[in-house]
């Protein structure tokens, strides 16, 4: 008969909320650490070895190292940035792109300034049709002339 052996714990440490990378909005967190215990009868008696600290969400129950609480999102203009960005590389001529922005109901200054700020001068013109693209596009979309970079 066994009388003595080792078991993992988990104990909890803190909890509050953070910004949870999977749910993508702030949530509800545990913060946990495991270590293995001694054990006589399976009573856990002292800690023999400290195995790590987790922050386990809420919400989704997906674990993530503690670095995550001082995770800070990207801003709403940040993302809208990275996204037109994303579009005028793909080869979307920016017009377009502008057009877009105001049919999602921005108005037409800060449309033109969004794209001004993602682009910052790196513009180059299709020298058949007058499109505009961002620097780095090969191609215009409009009439497949090959574009000076």
């Amino acid at each position: 008969m066994i009388i003595w052996g080792t078991r993992g714990r988990q104990v909890e440490i803190g909890s509050g909320q953070f910004y949870c990378p999977k749910c993508d909005a702030k949530r509800q967190y545990k913060q946990k650490r495991t270590a293995r215990y001694f054990t006589l009868f399976f009573i856990p008696l002292f800690q023999i070895q400290n195995l790590g600290e987790y922050v386990e969400c809420a919400a989704c129950h997906q674990t993530y190292k503690p670095e995550v609480l001082s995770y800070k999102p990207i801003s709403p203009a940040q993302k809208l940035a990275q996204a037109i960005h994303r579009e005028l590389k793909s080869g979307i001529p920016m017009h377009m792109v502008h057009q877009k922005l105001i049919n999602n109901g921005l108005d037409q200054q800060a449309a033109i300034k969004i794209i001004e700020a993602v682009t910052v001068g790196s513009q180059v013109k299709c020298s058949k049709c007058g499109f505009t693209y961002i620097e780095g596009v090969k191609l215009c979309a409009n009439c497949g002339n090959a574009l000076a970079t």
